[in-house]
């Protein structure tokens, strides 16, 4: 995708060159000499407004100094018709992308501090200002029906907290299951140890019972240590996007918000390749925000799940440990836990350090904002072997994500 959308780039970047730097011709004034001719008919220069006149149009009219003569150079009819052609068919495709463009909206839209804000956007993702995503299952905000996010008060998704109570509900069900299993793991290992006649064996259950005993302690604080995870991750979070307001202000508006607003204005009144142009860059940023959707529904989801078998991956905590001393189930899980919840954070300061901070420029420029986006998923990857999270399978992360990946 990135080969394609860089070749597209490349093509459209030529074609501009082209157009630019044509060469325009003019009729000399007979009452000047020679000289001065030459030197006037080299200094002519095109008008602002050249490029766009030779791309819609393929003339040019350049009106010299006080004369009312007009030069025009006609461009070949191959330009015009490549124009005409991409037009149509980036028109064609901005009917589905918008389309998709609205739904993605509708499911993420929220509520803050009583303004609706409707679109979907990865500012919006990665600094959990999106009541959908919010992964604190352990409020459901059935009191206030609001969630803080710096100065913001964040309207609760009503799905987000249907979620939330099944997986609570889910939880106390799974600890109640790991309880009697883990007391009839108790009696077993009571029992071996009451006809086991050989010392060897009789240290082996007792280091079990010793492992059984802190799984049973595991168990009944992993409520409160999922909590204080999820609190860490959503405080860094909350730092971030205060960062994010002393960086920006309060009033100014996000890349990304405004290119959506500027490709609804080009889409609208432009045509040819500068429509085509325009179209691409948006076709780029909805492909990464779709990543980041799919990438949060899943850690959404994932984490769910996760809280839901923790009481379970307690209770092999005593047998596993038995083994070769390691609790491999216990460490792969909190591994997995702690990663699903501290990527948004880490999304949160790769945003700060690559958009945000060079949010005039990518305004300016929108092929350089789309270029940041592209360059997190690398800077994501970088991340993950510097801390060892590389094998972390549950949540790929937004430089792996792959809407159409069929297998492994």
């Amino acid at each position: 995708m990135k080969k394609l959308v860089s070749i597209i780039l490349l093509i459209l970047l030529m074609f501009n060159f082209i157009f630019a730097n044509n060469s325009y011709a003019s009729d000399p004034d007979t009452s000047q000499s020679t000289a001065e001719q030459t030197y006037k008919k080299d200094e002519v220069k095109p008008s602002d407004t050249v490029a766009g006149e030779l791309i819609e149009e393929g003339t040019v009219s350049q009106k010299q100094d006080s004369s009312t003569k007009v030069a025009t150079t006609t461009m070949s009819y191959g330009a015009s018709i490549i124009g005409v052609i991409t037009g149509i068919i980036a028109r064609i495709i901005n009917i589905v992308v918008l389309q998709i463009d609205f739904l993605m909206s509708q499911i993420t839209y929220g509520t803050e501090n009583g303004e609706l804000n409707y679109w979907f956007t990865i500012e919006r993702t990665v600094f959990n200002r999106i009541p959908l995503f919010n992964i604190n299952y352990f409020n459901t905000y059935e009191e206030e029906g609001t969630y803080s996010v710096g100065d913001l008060e964040i309207d609760a998704n009503k799905s987000n907290a249907e979620v939330k109570k099944s997986i609570t509900n889910v939880y106390y069900i799974c600890r109640f299951i790991a309880m009697v299993i883990g007391l009839l793991v108790l009696i077993y290992i009571g029992i071996r140890m009451a006809i086991s006649t050989v010392a060897s064996d009789q240290a082996k259950y007792k280091n079990m019972l010793i492992s059984w005993v802190e799984s049973f302690v595991i168990m009944f604080l992993m409520l409160y240590i999922m909590s204080f995870i999820i609190i860490i991750g959503s405080a860094l979070t909350e730092t971030f996007y205060t960062l994010e307001q002393n960086i920006l202000g309060s009033d100014t508006t996000v890349f990304e918000q405004t290119v959506r607003t500027q490709t609804f204005n080009y889409t609208l009144s432009l045509s040819g390749l500068q429509l085509t142009f325009w179209s691409i860059v948006y076709w780029c940023l909805l492909y990464m925000e779709m990543k980041f959707l799919w990438t949060y529904l899943k850690r959404f989801l994932m984490i769910g799940f996760l809280i839901v078998i923790s009481p379970l991956i307690t209770i092999t905590y005593s047998i596993d440990k038995a083994g070769d001393g390691k609790a491999q189930a216990f460490s792969s899980w909190m591994k997995e836990f702690i990663t699903n919840v501290l990527i948004q954070p880490l999304h949160a300061i790769i945003y700060l350090v690559f958009v945000l901070t060079a949010n005039n420029i990518a305004i300016q420029s929108p092929l350089v904002g789309v270029a940041f986006f592209m360059a997190m998923g690398t800077v994501e990857k970088m991340v993950k072997v510097i801390f060892n999270m590389k094998g972390v399978e549950s949540l790929k992360g937004i430089g792996e994500v792959n809407l159409l990946r069929k297998g492994k």
